[in-house]
C-alpha cells in the first residue's frame, strides 16, 4: 500500500513540474495561409450614412461655441461619459476609413441616386469611374480621414478641448477634399 501511495505522490510531483515547465512550441505551419478575401456588402454611400456622417457630426457637435440671443453656449465634454461617447465616435471614423479601402466596394447600389443632402453633382456611376481611374488618390483621401480621426482620438484621450476643436477642422478638410474630388468636382471653389 505504501509503495502505491509513494508512486502516486511521485506522479503528482512530476505532473506539477511538467505543468510549470515551458509550454510546447506551436506546431509548424506547413501550408501557406491564404490571403484574406474581403466581401464588401455595404456601399460607400451606406458607410457614409451609417458610420462616417453620424460619427463626424457627433464629433463636430462635441465642442462648439454657439451664439444665441441668451448669450454664448460653450459646448464641450464635461463628464467621463461625454468623453467616452466622443471616443467611440472617433473610433468609428478611424475604422470606417479602413473599410473605405477595401477593393471592390461600390459607391452605391446600381440605380440608386445619392442622397440630395450629399450635394452630389455627379451620378454614382461617374463617381465610381473616377475612383476606379485613380484608386491611389481615393485611398489617400481615406487615409486623410483616418489621420484626422486619429488626431481627434488623441485629443479626446488627453481630454484636450482646444485640440479636439482643432481636430474638427482637420476632419472637415479631409472630408471636403474627397467630396470635392469625387462627389461634386464641378462645384465652385470656396
Amino acid at each position: 500500500m505504501r509503495h502505491g501511495l509513494a508512486l502516486s505522490l511521485a506522479s503528482v510531483a512530476l505532473l506539477g513540474v511538467a505543468a510549470c515547465s515551458e509550454p510546447a512550441a506551436p506546431p509548424a505551419v506547413t501550408a501557406a495561409v491564404p490571403p484574406v478575401q474581403f466581401r464588401p456588402t455595404a456601399t460607400i454611400q451606406d458607410l457614409m450614412d451609417a458610420e462616417v456622417d453620424p460619427a463626424a457630426d457627433y464629433l463636430w457637435g462635441t465642442v462648439a461655441y454657439i451664439a444665441t440671443k441668451a448669450g454664448i453656449e460653450d459646448r464641450r465634454p464635461k463628464t467621463d461619459m461625454d468623453w467616452e461617447l466622443a471616443r467611440r465616435n472617433a473610433l468609428i471614423l478611424i475604422e470606417a476609413s479602413n473599410l473605405l479601402l477595401i477593393d471592390g466596394r461600390k459607391v452605391a447600389k446600381a440605380g440608386n441616386a445619392l442622397d440630395e443632402e450629399e450635394l452630389a453633382s455627379e451620378a454614382p456611376e461617374d463617381i465610381q469611374k473616377a475612383i476606379d481611374a485613380n484608386r491611389p488618390a481615393f485611398n489617400a483621401y481615406a487615409m486623410g480621414l483616418h489621420d484626422a480621426s486619429v488626431e481627434a482620438l488623441a485629443a479626446i484621450e488627453a481630454k484636450d478641448v482646444e485640440r479636439l476643436l482643432a481636430s474638427g477642422e482637420a476632419l472637415d478638410v479631409a472630408c471636403e477634399q474627397c467630396h470635392r474630388t469625387y462627389w461634386y468636382p464641378k462645384a465652385p471653389p470656396i
